[in-house]
């Protein structure tokens, strides 16, 4: 990464944040190009902007910070959650253009510049998250003041409703596309994971690899004679972006020739959608999703109340819930599921992030678990 000049300026342009006719705000956009569209969420995380930023399951969205002051402490080589940013945008309220941490290698708003996204900034960001969680996510247009005046506010929500949504969208397939594997193996390691990677943050691989664990990568095309024939001690499937459903139809039977050989099995975000959909469960789209490192979780063994991360749009229903499977964790927030364990095989899950980066690491310990899971079944 190039060290910039805090002294380095960048040229705002007037712009318009648009959801729909009735809700337009004025501010400014910080893009090289007049107009993106994508689907609006928000996140009421205080600080990790840039990990927030990385992950890839950000991708196709807009990311509405509730924390007003965004860019302070810059950005580094060390925060990243992936190769790039993933979200197509983010909007807060002010857009702080200097760094100020002795981390910092480059400015926030020329690090946005050079990964091609975008920012839109100067409004306020309480409205949008009240218009969000009354009304729903949905996609909406960020454009300059030029565009904005030139198309009118009639063409641009025809434009806005013509683009794809996020079910619509195959953002997995797209991002399988950009991903680069790498077959990485950090000295000698006791336990070997198969890992599937719809979108993993990175600092999921870094706490298998600091418990003694080996991994090697696979994406949503695996073969699950691959991975059998590899005798691994244990299957991990990632978080990632897009709807459960469409992931799961496109790894269907590849995954339950998997999920028949009973290794231990552990999932997290998208890939405990993924494994519950797997067991004859429900998914579906909430009505705001949860994103943020606020977000306390009940669990239901051992009656302990954890602060976790969270990022989601889509969650398992506990209608009809299968009966091969129990129920582990629950939102205090609504109720919702956060986590399951089979009961006839060695497997389980938890919505949220236990990687928690950005957030606390109250629940850490399921990647301990883990590996209590692959010791006891190891063989």
């Amino acid at each position: 990464m190039t060290v910039l000049d805090n002294k380095t300026k960048l040229n705002y342009q007037n712009g318009y944040l648009i959801y729909n006719k009735k809700y337009i705000f004025k501010g400014k956009f910080l893009s090289k190009d007049q107009f993106k569209i994508a689907e609006i969420c928000f996140n009421t995380s205080m600080t990790g902007y840039q990990e927030i930023l990385t992950d890839p399951s950000y991708k196709s969205q807009f990311i509405n910070f509730t924390f007003p002051l965004i860019g302070i402490v810059g950005c580094n080589n060390e925060d990243y959650e992936s190769w790039k940013i993933h979200a197509s945008g983010l909007i807060c309220n002010e857009l702080f253009e200097l760094s100020s941490n002795w981390r910092a290698q480059t400015n926030f708003t020329n690090w946005i510049i050079s990964q091609n996204s975008c920012a839109f900034f100067d409004l306020d960001t309480r409205a949008v998250t009240k218009i969000v969680r009354n009304f729903g996510p949905k996609n909406i247009m960020l454009c300059s003041e030029e565009y904005f005046e030139n198309k009118g506010i009639e063409q641009i929500c025809k434009q806005i409703d013509q683009s794809l949504s996020l079910e619509e969208n195959d953002v997995i397939k797209d991002f399988t596309s950009e991903l680069n594997i790498e077959k990485q193996e950090i000295g000698k390691k006791k336990y070997s994971i198969a890992f599937l990677n719809f979108g993993a943050k990175d600092n999921i691989k870094k706490n298998l690899y600091s418990r003694n664990c080996k991994i090697e990568e696979f994406d949503m095309n695996f073969k699950a004679e691959d991975i059998i024939n590899k005798n691994f001690d244990g299957f991990f499937l990632s978080n990632g972006p897009g709807d459960p459903k469409k992931v799961y139809e496109n790894i269907k039977p590849e995954l339950n020739k998997l999920l028949n050989k009973k290794i231990p099995t552990f999932g997290i975000c998208l890939g405990h959608q993924i494994l519950s959909l797997a067991f004859k469960a429900s998914t579906a789209r909430m009505e705001k999703g949860h994103r943020g490192g606020n977000h306390p979780v009940k669990n239901l063994e051992t009656n302990k109340v954890e602060i976790t991360s969270q990022n989601h749009g889509f969650v398992v229903l506990d209608e009809n819930f299968p009966s091969n499977l129990q129920i582990t964790h629950k939102s205090l927030f609504d109720k919702t599921i956060d986590g399951m364990k089979a009961n006839d095989q060695p497997l389980f899950s938890v919505q949220y992030h236990p990687e928690s980066s950005p957030g606390p690491h109250d629940s850490r310990y399921l990647f301990d678990e883990f590996i209590n899971l692959m010791e006891k079944n190891a063989g």
